[in-house]
């Protein structure tokens, strides 16, 4: 055994126990120890990355990452100018389904993703006219993007989407008979949407 103390009471041991060498410092074990200055779960300049008790970090300015794989959770922020997605590249958003219930004025559903596809009940709505589907969705503010594509349905007469708004936890989405024809809307009409905040 070997033991170097130094200024202050900082120790340095080698130590052979049952055969097995091991390195301390301050009675703890290198491979446990970070560089003095370094708070865990922050990025310390010019020292380290050390995780936090929740594998968490925090405060890194900018990162290069070849490969960024998320199992679970959600990225809640994203501060850029520009997101890049290259030629063989793809974006996945977490979306669902959900059915809207009501009239030929006003339809009505609740969603709970920023994706997804909305199908009405069934439309008569007349030649030229609109439906406004409400779509509840908690978060959204007024002046955020809605991007509304039509998806088919059961109904045969051509259908425009007019516009999408969104409020207060509120995206209303109109949908109107083309205003070409003279035929009523016959069945169900599906769109896909997507909220960008």
């Amino acid at each position: 055994m070997m033991k170097l103390i130094g200024a202050g009471g900082a120790t340095f041991e080698v130590r052979d126990t049952a055969g097995v060498a091991s390195i301390l410092l301050d009675d703890a074990s290198v491979g446990d120890t970070f560089l003095t200055g370094v708070v865990a779960g922050t990025a310390t300049a010019s020292k380290a990355v050390v995780l936090g008790a929740s594998k968490e970090i925090a405060t890194i300015t900018s990162a290069t990452i070849t490969t960024l794989t998320a199992t679970t959770g959600n990225v809640t922020t994203v501060n850029a100018t520009n997101v890049a997605i290259g030629a063989a590249g793809t974006l996945a958003l977490d979306n669902a389904t959900a059915s809207a219930t009501g009239n030929d004025t006003t339809q009505t559903a609740t969603v709970t993703k920023m994706a997804g596809t909305v199908t009405t009940g069934a439309l008569t709505t007349a030649a030229n006219a609109t439906t406004e589907v409400v779509l509840t969705l908690t978060g959204v503010a007024a002046g955020d993007l809605v991007f509304v594509t039509l998806a088919g349905g059961t109904n045969t007469t051509s259908v425009v989407v007019k516009s999408a708004i969104a409020t207060t936890n509120t995206i209303t989405v109109v949908l109107r008979n083309d205003v070409l024809t003279t035929t009523a809307l016959n069945g169900t009409v599906a769109f896909h949407y997507m909220w960008v905040k």
